[in-house]
């Protein structure tokens, strides 16, 4: 692909406007070959393409240098892990997100978010994609740790999940690893993040184990978890890599999506209102329950829009362990091999106005016209997302929870704007929150 610089290939590019260029990328073929740095590269465009390379042919691919990268954060957890290791790892954590586990953790869901949202006031401005961080991370902690952790342990989590974030994409993206031992601000920065981060994280696995902490939560459930082909279980070190994985996937993953939906709802009233609609029909006044949300079928296309328009995870990388044939093209041992779901999703190729936000393309008669493997915002395959279930039932629990008690008006300020780390983040989103009727007479008996 021409473009690139001396030595640095096309890896400015990617640094610096990723988004765009991966975009470009679908137009020049099925497959195309760059190069990243001295190596070459190559980024697979065509949904069958990438549905081998993630199902059929997932065991001749390692996940590659991004997520050795993120080895440096979540050590050897299910989101880093690789072959036999995370076959064991998935098939004792696959089970803690089964439905009838979700379904009661749906109540500390709905919990700590009415909570959060009794406190907000009438024509108040928020700052969702704050807000959301703080909420998202509330939950994540209630339900991995039955109660909230101490307000200290609380603030080091949130101050280190976005250093150590947008470390991780630096460092992903940086074609010379030399760059990421320089004692650089932002290198130093990262080892302080990474070390509060392993201090809170022992310090709670210390207190389960000896007992001073409540065991009815997802950390409990690791602790006793057990591979059902071994008996073994996991060391503290492995539940240590795993907490922090699912710290990362509760918090920043979901905090987006929500930020991303709220913005999209404020902007398009007529769909807020749909919503609305239904969560009053459904719901009344009473709590969220984990049944319920299969009523909540237009909730579920609004989600599914937003998921596919912003799509946690813009690329994901991979690299072949032995020469692997995607269509016309070899691609030879060791190279490093990208696909962008973000393009992927938003390819006019496959979507009919892909801009757009456009729930009703979800509809059952719509969805079915949708080409099998152009929709993958939580992955595919054996390294999908295993807390996918778990990640989708959160948004629409809390979006049921604040959707019913206020509209959502658009603040004074510049449109939002994707940022692409190891996950699309948005630049900010203020919203200006308006009581709904309803709200109101709730809040006064």
């Amino acid at each position: 692909m021409p473009g690139g610089y001396p030595f640095l290939g096309h890896a400015p590019q990617i640094r610096f406007h990723p988004l765009e260029f991966v975009q470009s990328l679908r137009t020049e073929g099925d497959v195309v070959a760059f190069r990243l740095g001295p190596q070459q590269a190559y980024a697979v465009n065509h949904p069958e393409l990438i549905r081998q390379m993630l199902v059929a042919d997932a065991k001749k691919f390692e996940k590659g240098k991004m997520f050795e990268k993120g080895r440096l954060v979540a050590r050897n957890g299910l989101f880093t892990s690789e072959g036999d290791f995370h076959l064991r790892q998935r098939r004792i954590i696959q089970p803690l997100f089964h439905h009838s586990h979700i379904a009661r953790y749906t109540a500390a869901m709905w919990e700590v978010t009415q909570s959060r949202v009794d406190s907000w006031r009438d024509g108040q401005e928020v700052r969702m994609d704050q807000e959301f961080f703080s909420l998202a991370l509330a939950v994540a902690t209630k339900v991995l740790f039955s109660t909230e952790i101490s307000d200290q342990w609380s603030l080091e989590v949130q101050q280190s999940l976005p250093v150590l974030l947008e470390g991780l994409a630096r460092r992903a993206l940086t074609p010379i690893d030399l760059l990421d031992k320089l004692p650089t601000r932002m290198n130093r920065r990262f080892g302080q993040a990474l070390r509060a981060m392993e201090n809170v994280v022992n310090s709670i696995i210390d207190e389960y184990r000896a007992g001073r902490a409540e065991s009815g939560d997802l950390l409990g459930a690791l602790l006793r978890a057990r591979d059902e082909e071994t008996g073994a279980g996991m060391t503290d070190q492995q539940v240590y890599d795993e907490v922090v994985s699912m710290l990362i996937a509760g918090t920043e993953t979901t905090a987006g999506v929500l930020s991303w939906a709220c913005y999209l709802l404020s902007r398009h009233p007529h769909v807020l209102r749909r919503v609305q609609a239904e969560l009053d029909g459904t719901l009344g006044d009473r709590e969220v329950r984990y049944a319920d949300l299969r009523n909540l079928s237009y909730l579920e296309q609004v989600i599914a829009e937003t998921l596919r328009l912003y799509p946690p995870t813009w690329m994901l990388m991979r690299r072949p362990v032995v020469d692997v044939d995607l269509g016309k093209w070899t691609i030879p041992a060791g190279s490093t091999v990208l696909f962008s779901i973000y393009a992927l999703q938003r390819d006019p190729a496959l979507y009919e106005l892909p801009e757009q936000f456009d729930p009703d393309r979800w509809t059952p008669e719509r969805a079915a016209d949708i080409q099998r493997g152009t929709y993958i915002p939580f992955g595919s395959g054996v390294r999908g997302c295993a807390g996918e279930q778990f990640a989708r039932t959160e948004i629409a629990v809390i979006l049921s929870v604040i959707l019913r008690e206020y509209n959502l008006c658009p603040a004074p300020a510049r449109p939002a704007e994707p940022i692409a780390r190891i996950l699309i983040t948005p630049t900010a989103i203020p919203l200006v929150i308006e009581r709904r009727p309803a709200g109101r007479e709730r809040q006064a008996v």
